[in-house]
C-alpha cells in the first residue's frame, strides 16, 4: 500500500525522488549519507530528481536523506540503496567474490561506523562553516539567515557534538582521532593499491560509500589541516580515487556548487 506521507505525490512509475538537504557551497551535499547514495544513483544509472527538503521535510522515520519510489517511501542509505539494487536489478554492482564480499563489508564497516565519525567529530567541534557560502549561506537571506547562523547551526553542532562523544570517537584526543583516521585511510590505500576502484576496474557499490567519506574529508572543514596533507603525502591514490570518481560521475560538480541547482545535468548524452 502506497505511503500516505508523500513528498512527491504526482510521481512517475520506477522514478526515483531523493529527498535531501539544499546543496552546498564547496561540495553537493555536506552529508555522506545523501551523497553516497546521489553517487549510487549516478553510477547505477537510475532516473532520479532531487527534492530539497528545506530543513524540515523528513522521513517518517526521522532521517534525512530518504526516497520515494512508486508511492513508497524508503530510509537509511544503506537501506536505499539495498532497495534500489533489488527494484532496479543493479546486482552487477555487487558481483564479487565470496571472499571479496566479506572484504567489502569489512570496508564497509570501517567507512560507515568508523571513518566517518571524524568528518563527525570535526562538525561537532565548529559547524559554522554550513552557514557561510561554503555551505548554504548563499541560499539563505534576512531572518532565515540569522536564526539558521545563530540557532539552527548551534543545534546541529551541539546534536553532532553529542552522537560523537556517545559513539566514542568524541572522548579521543585529537592526536588520538587523527591517528585512528590515518590508520583507516592506510587500509583503504593498501585495499586501493593501483587498481581504478577498491576491487578492480569496475565500480561497485561500495565505491559509492567510499567516494562519499573521502570527498567529504578532502572537500569540507576537518578538524585539523593534517588529514588533507595526509591524502596528499601519503596516500595520494586516495586522492586520485576521489578525483577519478568525481570526474566520471560528478561531471556537474563546479555547477551544483556554484549555482546550488538541485538538478543539473551531469550524464553527457
Amino acid at each position: 500500500m502506497p505511503s500516505t506521507n508523500l513528498v512527491k505525490r504526482d510521481w512517475e512509475k520506477d522514478h526515483v525522488y531523493l529527498i535531501q538537504f539544499p546543496r552546498a557551497g564547496m561540495i553537493p551535499s555536506p552529508s555522506p549519507y545523501a551523497f553516497k547514495v546521489e553517487t549510487f544513483l549516478r553510477i547505477a544509472d537510475i532516473p532520479y530528481t532531487n527534492i530539497n527538503n528545506e530543513f524540515k521535510k523528513m522521513s517518517a522515520r526521522g532521517q534525512i536523506p530518504f526516497i520515494e519510489l512508486n508511492g513508497r517511501q524508503h530510509a537509511d542509505s544503506t537501506i536505499i540503496i539495498d532497495t534500489l539494487i533489488e527494484h532496479f536489478h543493479k546486482t552487477e554492482l555487487e558481483n564479487l567474490s565470496a571472499s571479496d564480499k566479506a572484504t567489502a563489508r569489512a570496508y564497509f564497516a570501517l567507512l560507515e561506523h568508523h571513518l566517518c565519525w571524524v568528518t563527525l567529530y570535526s562538525r561537532g567541534q565548529d559547524f559554522k562553516w554550513l552557514a557561510t557560502d561554503g555551505g548554504f549561506g548563499r541560499l539563505l537571506s534576512g531572518i532565515k539567515a540569522f536564526a539558521f547562523k545563530n540557532f539552527i547551526v548551534k543545534s546541529f553542532t551541539s546534536k553532532v557534538r553529542g552522537r560523537a562523544a556517545a559513539q566514542g570517537m568524541g572522548t579521543f584526543s585529537k592526536e588520538e582521532i587523527l591517528e585512528q583516521c590515518k590508520k583507516d585511510l592506510d587500509a583503504l590505500s593498501v585495499q586501493l593499491g593501483d587498481k581504478p576502484y577498491l576491487f578492480g576496474s569496475s565500480i561497485k557499490t561500495i565505491d559509492a560509500t567510499a567516494f562519499a567519506h573521502l570527498a567529504e574529508l578532502i572537500y569540507t572543514p576537518q578538524f585539523s589541516p593534517e588529514i588533507k596533507t595526509y591524502f596528499e603525502e601519503k596516500t595520494p591514490n586516495l586522492q586520485a580515487y576521489v578525483n577519478r570518481i568525481k570526474e566520471k560521475y560528478w561531471s556537474d560538480w563546479d555547477e551544483t556548487t556554484s549555482t546550488q541547482d538541485m538538478n543539473t545535468t551531469w550524464k553527457m548524452e
